[in-house]
């Protein structure tokens, strides 16, 4: 029986308890004393931490998954339209706002109050989990803002205005955390054990929490390759062999199909809310790179509105066929029409919207399966961060080979979610064998003919691919590596695109933040400062 995901909507009332005081918007968002908390049990603690990052880091509307797939260029998202961005984005995924749940003000809170009440209670098992999770949001946030309250924040009194440690130190503190982890994990003894009714995502297995500490300190080691060496860390990981190399060991967060009490997966309720905003379109770039490719997923990830013999009520800045929306920092003359009856939308795997059959017809909240999981870490995912590091740390593993078994993973995964959808809400065809092989041996054919570094293109476009639906580590990719080739809206050729600014290299701190934080940096340019592994 599976487990599933309630949203930040819907998350029990218990937990509520623990969120609401956290949400106003300042720095004492960040500083709660977790040594002080509700008195509540750490089996309904952790289920509040583990909702809170499944609902930030999902497609949600204005969210920071939203904003990094734009500028990757799978997404158009009018929110950071033409590269504009700036203090006033993120405040929400930040500290929260009202009934938002944010990283630092609920999640992050909630996840240092089972480490300490683990501790305080003999509870090893639960802080190990915590801290596990601990460290990915916090290497996200690193990932995504560069220096970040680290040492001093969620400390109460003890540090009301925190310091903003150094990116790099916190990555190194991290890595030594995710070591206290799977410490904690695997103790021979612990008070209480997290199980399937209070812990989400892998239901209290122990095993599959050190294999996620393991593959999140092989990915993190990774994206630092430029800074120091990591080949020796990483061969040890890799010669253990216990990482995420199977989709049952998958790092994703389970959704449902509830409307009441609301469990969907939030970017299927962003995209499929007809009533409502659809902010976010499909990147005619993306589309065309799959299309080009004669990816057999496209219609797994695309669902086009328009029928055969339907025509848009208003011109489409762009449309190709049944495919319509709109480019990316488009100044032309039909960019601001009304097409949400007609524009494609992300599709079912992804989120779990329609599969496109064909047929079009108008995307709604009734019509899609909606359970589609976030996947944050996966094995196909794993199998693209070795072929990486293989050709380009030297570590371990045939980079080819490796390359192959992530493309067959992806695919793999899209068919086996693909079989889940129920006859009564669409038939989904799978990918058939000989169209798999085909795309795949074309992509190798490509990388036995080119050079080392059109090698790394090609891995690193694979993943892209592959991780529709959450941009962040692709945005981080792209930082680090230079791939995908993603258009620029100056260059491109096409007179109707010109961005006000240019590629943004970080996200900048929320105002509320700078303003309330005497601690806190100046903003930082974001398009010219860089993460500390951004080399």
């Amino acid at each position: 029986m599976k487990t599933r995901f309630k949203y930040i909507s819907s998350i029990v009332a218990v937990a509520a308890v623990l969120i609401l005081p956290a949400c106003e918007k300042n720095f004492l968002d960040i500083n709660t004393d977790p040594k002080n908390p509700t008195d509540l049990p750490l089996t309904q603690i952790l289920p509040a931490g583990e909702t809170g990052l499944a609902f930030n880091l999902s497609m949600n509307i204005a969210g920071l998954n939203a904003a990094a797939s734009t500028f990757v260029h799978q997404l158009v998202n009018f929110r950071v339209e033409e590269y504009v961005v700036d203090g006033t984005n993120f405040g929400n995924a930040w500290s929260g706002s009202g009934a938002t749940y944010g990283l630092y003000s609920g999640t992050l809170k909630d996840l240092e109050t089972v480490i300490e009440k683990g501790k305080a209670v003999n509870a090893p098992h639960f802080a190990g989990v915590a801290q596990v999770q601990k460290a990915y949001v916090y290497s996200i946030l690193v990932d995504l803002f560069g220096d970040i309250p680290y040492t001093e924040a969620l400390k109460g009194n003890e540090f009301l205005t925190p310091k903003f440690d150094k990116d790099s130190d916190v990555y190194e503190s991290l890595l030594k955390l995710l070591d206290e982890a799977i410490t904690n994990l695997n103790a021979t003894t612990s008070s209480i054990s997290p199980d399937a009714s209070n812990e989400f995502i892998y239901s209290g297995d122990r095993v599959k929490w050190v294999r996620l500490a393991k593959s999140l300190k092989l990915k993190m080691l990774n994206q630092i390759r430029l800074t120091r060496d990591v080949k020796a860390e990483m061969n040890t990981l890799i010669t253990e062999g216990n990482l995420i190399l199977n989709a049952a060991d998958d790092f994703q967060i389970r959704f449902g199909t509830s409307s009441s009490p609301e469990n969907r997966n939030p970017g299927f309720v962003a995209n499929y809310n007809a009533a409502g905003q659809r902010e976010s379109w499909v990147s005619p770039f993306f589309y065309n790179v799959m299309k080009n490719s004669t990816d057999p997923r496209l219609p797994y990830y695309v669902y086009n509105q328009l029928t055969a013999t339907n025509n848009p009520a208003n011109p489409t800045d762009y449309r190709d066929g049944r495919f319509v929306s709109r480019r990316f920092a488009s100044q032309g003359p039909n960019k601001s029409f009304d097409q949400r009856n007609f524009q494609s939308l992300v599709g079912l795997f992804p989120v779990g919207g329609r599969y496109d059959d064909g047929a079009g017809g108008t995307g709604t909240l009734t019509n899609g399966p909606s359970d589609a999981p976030l996947r944050l870490l996966t094995s196909y995912t794993m199998k693209f961060i070795l072929a990486e590091a293989a050709l380009t740390a030297g570590t371990n593993g045939n980079p080819r080979t490796l390359l192959e078994e992530g493309i067959r993973a992806h695919f793999t995964k899209v068919n086996a979610y693909a079989a889940t959808v129920p006859g009564s809400v669409q038939t989904v065809p799978q990918i058939p064998a000989a169209a798999i092989n085909t795309y795949v041996n074309a992509i190798l054919a490509n990388y036995d003919a080119a050079t080392a570094a059109g090698k790394l293109e090609i891995i690193i476009t694979q993943k892209w691919i592959a991780g529709f639906g959450f941009g962040i580590d692709l945005y981080t990719d792209y930082r680090r590596t230079g791939y995908p080739v993603i258009p620029d809206p100056v260059t491109d050729g096409d007179a109707e695109t010109q961005a006000q600014r240019t590629f943004p290299n970080r996200f900048p701190y929320p105002n509320s933040e700078i303003q309330a934080n005497p601690n806190a940096p100046a903003q930082p340019d974001v398009y010219t400062t860089k993460i500390f592994w951004d080399k």
